[in-house]
Protein backbone atom coordinates (compact mmCIF):
# COMPACT_ATOMS: atom_id res chain seq x y z
CA UNK A 1 0.00 0.00 0.00
CA UNK A 2 1.61 3.33 -0.79
CA UNK A 3 2.06 6.08 1.98
CA UNK A 4 -0.46 8.46 0.21
CA UNK A 5 -3.33 5.26 0.70
CA UNK A 6 -2.49 5.12 4.68
CA UNK A 7 -4.84 6.95 7.34
CA UNK A 8 -3.21 10.82 8.88
CA UNK A 9 -1.45 8.24 11.69
CA UNK A 10 -0.14 5.85 9.55
CA UNK A 11 1.16 9.14 7.14
CA UNK A 12 2.82 10.31 10.13
CA UNK A 13 4.19 7.34 11.55
CA UNK A 14 5.64 6.56 8.18
CA UNK A 15 7.06 9.88 7.49
CA UNK A 16 9.24 9.70 11.23
CA UNK A 17 10.28 6.40 10.05
CA UNK A 18 11.53 7.99 6.48
CA UNK A 19 13.22 10.60 8.40
CA UNK A 20 15.11 8.43 11.16
CA UNK A 21 16.02 6.12 7.55
CA UNK A 22 17.36 9.23 6.08
CA UNK A 23 19.28 10.53 9.41
CA UNK A 24 20.82 6.59 9.61
CA UNK A 25 22.19 6.82 6.14
CA UNK A 26 23.78 9.92 6.62
CA UNK A 27 25.46 9.22 9.46
CA UNK A 28 26.97 5.85 7.72
CA UNK A 29 27.61 7.89 4.92
CA UNK A 30 30.02 10.12 7.38
CA UNK A 31 31.41 7.07 8.89
CA UNK A 32 32.66 5.60 5.75
CA UNK A 33 35.07 8.99 5.81
CA UNK A 34 37.19 8.23 8.48
CA UNK A 35 34.56 9.67 11.56
CA UNK A 36 32.50 7.31 14.03
CA UNK A 37 28.79 6.59 14.14
CA UNK A 38 27.10 4.02 16.21
CA UNK A 39 25.78 0.65 14.20
CA UNK A 40 28.01 1.51 11.09
CA UNK A 41 31.44 2.28 11.40
CA UNK A 42 33.70 0.34 9.99
CA UNK A 43 35.84 -2.25 12.48
CA UNK A 44 39.18 -2.00 11.09
CA UNK A 45 41.05 -5.64 10.41
CA UNK A 46 44.34 -3.89 9.92
CA UNK A 47 45.64 -1.75 12.57
CA UNK A 48 48.88 -0.15 11.79
CA UNK A 49 51.56 -0.04 14.59
CA UNK A 50 54.82 -0.29 15.34
CA UNK A 51 55.32 -2.70 18.23
CA UNK A 52 57.79 -5.12 19.81
CA UNK A 53 61.83 -5.61 19.54
CA UNK A 54 62.43 -6.10 16.02
CA UNK A 55 65.01 -8.87 14.71
CA UNK A 56 68.10 -8.67 13.67
CA UNK A 57 68.88 -11.19 10.87
CA UNK A 58 72.47 -12.37 12.06
CA UNK A 59 73.93 -12.70 8.78
CA UNK A 60 75.95 -9.61 7.11
CA UNK A 61 75.28 -8.59 3.61
CA UNK A 62 72.47 -11.03 2.88
CA UNK A 63 70.04 -8.10 1.50
CA UNK A 64 66.66 -9.87 1.53
CA UNK A 65 63.95 -8.69 -0.91
CA UNK A 66 61.25 -10.79 -0.32
CA UNK A 67 59.66 -11.97 3.46
CA UNK A 68 57.63 -15.14 3.42
CA UNK A 69 56.30 -16.85 6.83
CA UNK A 70 57.16 -20.93 6.58
CA UNK A 71 54.49 -22.52 8.71
CA UNK A 72 55.59 -25.65 8.54
CA UNK A 73 58.99 -24.63 9.96
CA UNK A 74 57.59 -21.95 12.17
CA UNK A 75 60.11 -19.65 11.02
CA UNK A 76 60.55 -16.92 8.78
CA UNK A 77 61.93 -17.28 4.70
CA UNK A 78 64.26 -14.48 3.05
CA UNK A 79 65.31 -14.18 -0.01
CA UNK A 80 68.84 -13.04 -0.56
CA UNK A 81 69.49 -10.50 -3.60
CA UNK A 82 73.36 -11.12 -2.52
CA UNK A 83 73.67 -14.56 -2.28
CA UNK A 84 71.36 -15.65 -4.52
CA UNK A 85 70.12 -18.25 -1.78
CA UNK A 86 66.67 -18.54 1.06
CA UNK A 87 67.64 -18.75 4.05
CA UNK A 88 64.98 -19.64 7.21
CA UNK A 89 65.18 -17.00 9.90
CA UNK A 90 63.88 -17.76 14.17
CA UNK A 91 63.19 -15.26 16.29
CA UNK A 92 66.62 -14.51 17.62
CA UNK A 93 67.91 -13.81 14.77
CA UNK A 94 69.63 -16.94 13.68
CA UNK A 95 69.40 -18.43 10.10
CA UNK A 96 69.79 -21.70 8.56
CA UNK A 97 70.31 -21.94 4.04
CA UNK A 98 67.55 -23.39 2.71
CA UNK A 99 68.09 -23.29 -0.84
CA UNK A 100 71.25 -22.76 -2.62
CA UNK A 101 70.78 -23.36 -6.03
CA UNK A 102 74.37 -22.44 -8.32
CA UNK A 103 71.94 -21.06 -11.20
CA UNK A 104 70.03 -18.33 -9.07
CA UNK A 105 71.78 -15.00 -9.72
CA UNK A 106 69.54 -12.31 -7.08
CA UNK A 107 66.77 -14.01 -5.45
CA UNK A 108 63.86 -11.43 -5.08
CA UNK A 109 60.11 -12.60 -4.60
CA UNK A 110 59.59 -16.01 -2.92
CA UNK A 111 56.36 -17.77 -2.47
CA UNK A 112 55.66 -21.05 0.03
CA UNK A 113 53.36 -23.36 -1.11
CA UNK A 114 53.17 -25.19 2.12
CA UNK A 115 49.98 -27.67 1.00
CA UNK A 116 52.21 -28.71 -1.84
CA UNK A 117 55.20 -28.71 0.22
CA UNK A 118 57.41 -26.26 -2.49
CA UNK A 119 59.03 -23.05 -2.55
CA UNK A 120 59.24 -20.88 -5.61
CA UNK A 121 62.13 -18.34 -6.20
CA UNK A 122 61.86 -15.56 -8.47
CA UNK A 123 65.90 -14.91 -9.69
CA UNK A 124 67.09 -11.74 -11.76
CA UNK A 125 70.43 -9.71 -12.03
CA UNK A 126 71.42 -6.30 -11.46
CA UNK A 127 74.71 -7.19 -11.30
CA UNK A 128 75.03 -7.00 -7.68
CA UNK A 129 75.08 -10.73 -6.77
CA UNK A 130 77.53 -12.72 -5.48
CA UNK A 131 76.76 -14.79 -8.31
CA UNK A 132 77.16 -13.08 -11.64
CA UNK A 133 74.84 -14.65 -14.23
CA UNK A 134 76.58 -15.58 -17.45
CA UNK A 135 73.78 -13.43 -19.71
CA UNK A 136 74.59 -10.85 -17.32
CA UNK A 137 72.86 -7.49 -16.00
CA UNK A 138 68.75 -7.23 -17.12
CA UNK A 139 68.92 -10.28 -19.09
CA UNK A 140 67.81 -13.16 -16.62
CA UNK A 141 64.34 -13.75 -15.96
CA UNK A 142 63.83 -17.11 -14.24
CA UNK A 143 61.91 -19.21 -11.87
CA UNK A 144 62.83 -21.95 -9.68
CA UNK A 145 60.83 -24.53 -7.84
CA UNK A 146 62.08 -26.92 -4.79
CA UNK A 147 61.22 -29.08 -2.19
CA UNK A 148 60.12 -27.12 1.01
CA UNK A 149 61.19 -29.10 3.26
CA UNK A 150 64.90 -30.65 1.73
CA UNK A 151 65.51 -27.24 -0.58
CA UNK A 152 66.23 -29.69 -3.77
CA UNK A 153 65.45 -28.90 -6.96
CA UNK A 154 62.11 -29.23 -8.95
CA UNK A 155 61.90 -27.28 -11.52
CA UNK A 156 64.30 -24.45 -13.05
CA UNK A 157 62.08 -22.27 -15.88
CA UNK A 158 63.58 -19.54 -18.20
CA UNK A 159 61.14 -16.97 -18.77
CA UNK A 160 63.07 -14.46 -20.90
CA UNK A 161 62.60 -15.77 -24.59
CA UNK A 162 58.61 -15.34 -23.35
CA UNK A 163 59.25 -11.35 -23.63
CA UNK A 164 62.18 -9.92 -25.50
CA UNK A 165 64.42 -6.52 -24.14
CA UNK A 166 65.42 -6.50 -20.59
CA UNK A 167 64.31 -7.90 -17.83
CA UNK A 168 63.66 -8.00 -13.80
CA UNK A 169 61.60 -10.64 -12.43
CA UNK A 170 60.51 -9.26 -9.24
CA UNK A 171 57.17 -10.41 -7.56
CA UNK A 172 55.42 -13.93 -7.14
CA UNK A 173 52.29 -15.44 -5.79
CA UNK A 174 50.35 -18.32 -6.21
CA UNK A 175 46.67 -19.42 -6.72
CA UNK A 176 45.08 -22.45 -4.91
CA UNK A 177 45.98 -24.76 -8.06
CA UNK A 178 49.74 -24.17 -7.51
CA UNK A 179 50.12 -21.55 -10.09
CA UNK A 180 52.35 -19.00 -10.62
CA UNK A 181 51.99 -15.58 -11.08
CA UNK A 182 55.41 -13.68 -12.01
CA UNK A 183 55.99 -9.45 -12.70
CA UNK A 184 58.78 -8.30 -14.87
CA UNK A 185 59.11 -4.77 -13.51
CA UNK A 186 61.67 -3.68 -16.81
CA UNK A 187 58.86 -5.61 -19.50
CA UNK A 188 55.17 -5.13 -19.25
CA UNK A 189 54.66 -8.91 -18.46
CA UNK A 190 52.53 -10.64 -16.66
CA UNK A 191 54.39 -14.35 -16.65
CA UNK A 192 52.18 -17.76 -15.24
CA UNK A 193 54.30 -20.61 -14.34
CA UNK A 194 52.15 -23.85 -13.57
CA UNK A 195 52.47 -26.55 -11.37
CA UNK A 196 54.32 -28.92 -13.93
CA UNK A 197 56.76 -25.86 -14.66
CA UNK A 198 55.19 -24.91 -17.83
CA UNK A 199 55.54 -20.76 -18.70
CA UNK A 200 53.57 -18.76 -20.67
CA UNK A 201 52.88 -14.46 -21.18
CA UNK A 202 49.74 -14.35 -18.60
CA UNK A 203 49.32 -10.93 -20.15
CA UNK A 204 51.51 -7.84 -21.69
CA UNK A 205 50.34 -4.65 -22.10
CA UNK A 206 52.26 -0.92 -22.52
CA UNK A 207 49.91 0.40 -19.64
CA UNK A 208 52.67 -1.69 -17.47
CA UNK A 209 55.79 0.35 -18.99
CA UNK A 210 57.29 3.01 -17.65
CA UNK A 211 60.53 4.72 -16.61
CA UNK A 212 62.19 2.57 -13.64
CA UNK A 213 60.76 -0.19 -11.82
CA UNK A 214 57.42 -0.99 -12.97
CA UNK A 215 55.55 -3.61 -12.14
CA UNK A 216 56.12 -4.95 -8.86
CA UNK A 217 54.06 -6.87 -6.06
CA UNK A 218 51.52 -8.80 -6.81
CA UNK A 219 48.94 -10.83 -5.01
CA UNK A 220 46.13 -13.62 -6.02
CA UNK A 221 42.67 -12.53 -4.28
CA UNK A 222 40.53 -15.63 -3.25
CA UNK A 223 37.52 -14.73 -5.71
CA UNK A 224 39.85 -15.18 -8.63
CA UNK A 225 41.88 -12.14 -9.78
CA UNK A 226 45.34 -10.42 -9.22
CA UNK A 227 46.04 -7.53 -7.66
CA UNK A 228 49.26 -5.66 -9.21
CA UNK A 229 51.28 -2.64 -7.38
CA UNK A 230 53.23 -0.35 -10.32
CA UNK A 231 56.23 0.81 -8.28
CA UNK A 232 57.05 4.04 -10.84
CA UNK A 233 54.12 5.47 -10.52
CA UNK A 234 52.30 3.70 -7.48
CA UNK A 235 49.22 2.54 -9.50
CA UNK A 236 47.53 -0.25 -8.32
CA UNK A 237 45.82 -2.88 -10.87
CA UNK A 238 43.08 -5.96 -10.80
CA UNK A 239 43.68 -8.65 -13.30
CA UNK A 240 40.62 -11.39 -13.70
CA UNK A 241 42.59 -14.82 -14.11
CA UNK A 242 40.29 -15.77 -16.08
CA UNK A 243 40.28 -13.11 -18.60
CA UNK A 244 43.68 -11.02 -18.13
CA UNK A 245 43.01 -8.53 -20.83
CA UNK A 246 40.18 -6.80 -19.16
CA UNK A 247 42.20 -5.42 -16.48
CA UNK A 248 41.63 -2.01 -14.77
CA UNK A 249 43.46 0.10 -12.54
CA UNK A 250 41.98 -0.32 -8.61
CA UNK A 251 40.20 3.18 -8.14
CA UNK A 252 41.85 4.66 -5.35
CA UNK A 253 42.29 8.71 -4.48
CA UNK A 254 46.30 7.59 -3.79
CA UNK A 255 49.08 6.85 -5.54
CA UNK A 256 51.72 4.42 -3.50
CA UNK A 257 55.40 5.80 -5.41
CA UNK A 258 57.82 3.16 -4.44
CA UNK A 259 55.05 0.23 -4.16
CA UNK A 260 57.12 -2.78 -3.48
CA UNK A 261 55.20 -5.65 -1.52
CA UNK A 262 51.44 -6.18 -1.14
CA UNK A 263 49.66 -8.30 1.41
CA UNK A 264 46.36 -9.77 1.38
CA UNK A 265 44.17 -9.74 4.66
CA UNK A 266 41.45 -11.43 3.98
CA UNK A 267 39.46 -10.09 1.24
CA UNK A 268 38.66 -6.82 1.58
CA UNK A 269 41.76 -5.35 2.97
CA UNK A 270 45.66 -4.67 1.47
CA UNK A 271 48.68 -3.40 2.95
CA UNK A 272 51.03 -1.84 0.52
CA UNK A 273 54.97 -1.49 1.58
CA UNK A 274 56.26 0.96 -0.72
CA UNK A 275 59.88 2.56 -0.24
CA UNK A 276 61.39 4.91 -3.28
CA UNK A 277 60.74 5.69 -6.93
CA UNK A 278 60.33 8.47 -9.44
CA UNK A 279 62.29 10.78 -6.68
CA UNK A 280 59.33 10.21 -3.91
CA UNK A 281 60.74 8.89 -0.94
CA UNK A 282 57.61 7.05 0.69
CA UNK A 283 58.99 4.78 3.22
CA UNK A 284 55.69 3.64 4.48
CA UNK A 285 53.15 0.71 5.01
CA UNK A 286 49.87 1.80 3.82
CA UNK A 287 46.46 -0.25 4.87
CA UNK A 288 43.70 -0.31 2.50
CA UNK A 289 40.16 -1.47 2.04
CA UNK A 290 37.34 -2.53 -0.91
CA UNK A 291 34.16 -3.18 -0.03
CA UNK A 292 33.41 -3.62 -3.59
CA UNK A 293 35.93 -6.48 -5.06
CA UNK A 294 38.66 -4.05 -5.59
CA UNK A 295 37.00 -2.32 -8.25
CA UNK A 296 38.08 1.22 -5.96
CA UNK A 297 39.71 1.15 -2.51
CA UNK A 298 40.09 3.96 0.06
CA UNK A 299 43.42 4.26 2.02
CA UNK A 300 42.49 3.61 6.00
CA UNK A 301 46.11 4.35 7.69
CA UNK A 302 49.34 4.87 6.90
CA UNK A 303 52.63 3.80 9.04
CA UNK A 304 56.00 5.74 8.38
CA UNK A 305 58.94 3.54 8.72
CA UNK A 306 61.63 5.31 8.11
CA UNK A 307 64.66 5.96 5.89
CA UNK A 308 65.33 2.16 5.93
CA UNK A 309 64.28 1.33 2.24
CA UNK A 310 61.46 -1.51 3.04
CA UNK A 311 60.43 -4.28 0.61
CA UNK A 312 57.88 -6.42 1.74
CA UNK A 313 55.82 -7.44 4.43
CA UNK A 314 54.55 -10.70 5.73
CA UNK A 315 51.73 -11.80 7.84
CA UNK A 316 52.02 -14.23 10.66
CA UNK A 317 49.76 -15.22 13.40
CA UNK A 318 48.22 -12.19 12.94
CA UNK A 319 50.87 -9.93 12.98
CA UNK A 320 52.19 -7.88 9.98
CA UNK A 321 56.10 -7.93 9.66
CA UNK A 322 58.35 -6.34 7.07
CA UNK A 323 61.91 -6.34 6.05
CA UNK A 324 64.48 -3.85 5.49
CA UNK A 325 68.30 -3.35 5.20
CA UNK A 326 68.75 -0.58 2.69
CA UNK A 327 68.63 -2.57 -0.40
CA UNK A 328 68.81 0.78 -2.42
CA UNK A 329 72.38 1.07 -1.30
CA UNK A 330 73.64 -2.59 -2.65
CA UNK A 331 72.53 -2.42 -6.03
CA UNK A 332 73.70 1.31 -5.97
CA UNK A 333 77.15 0.96 -4.84
CA UNK A 334 80.03 0.20 -6.85
CA UNK A 335 81.41 -3.52 -7.27
CA UNK A 336 84.39 -2.00 -4.27
CA UNK A 337 81.49 -1.04 -2.20
CA UNK A 338 79.67 -3.87 -2.32
CA UNK A 339 82.50 -5.74 -0.57
CA UNK A 340 82.76 -3.63 1.94
CA UNK A 341 78.60 -3.27 2.68
CA UNK A 342 77.88 -5.29 5.81
CA UNK A 343 74.33 -4.28 6.97
CA UNK A 344 72.45 -6.66 9.06
CA UNK A 345 68.44 -6.94 7.89
CA UNK A 346 65.86 -6.20 10.09
CA UNK A 347 62.39 -7.83 10.85
CA UNK A 348 60.01 -5.05 12.52
CA UNK A 349 56.40 -5.79 13.39
CA UNK A 350 54.41 -2.80 12.15
CA UNK A 351 50.50 -3.63 13.03
CA UNK A 352 48.28 -6.37 13.23
CA UNK A 353 45.44 -8.03 11.78
CA UNK A 354 41.90 -9.26 13.17
CA UNK A 355 41.66 -12.60 11.44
Amino acid sequence: MSIMNRTPSARRTAARSARAGLTARALCAVATIGLTAAGCARTEVVTLERTGQPITVHRPALYPETIEFDSSRGKFLVSSFREGAIYAVDGDGGVSRVVDDPRLCSVLGIAVDVERGRLWAVSSDLGASVKPSAAGPKNVAAVGVYDLATGKAIHYVDLAPLSPGAHLVNGIALDSAGNAYVTDSFSPTIYKVDSQGNAAVFLRDERFAGDGINLNGVVVHPDGYLLVVKKSDGSLFKVPLADPSRFSRVDVAERFVGGDGLTLVGKKDLVVVANQAAGVASNAAFSLSSEDGWSTARLRAVQRLGDVYPTTGVLRDGKLYVIYSKLNELIQSSPEQRERLQVEATIQQIGSAAL
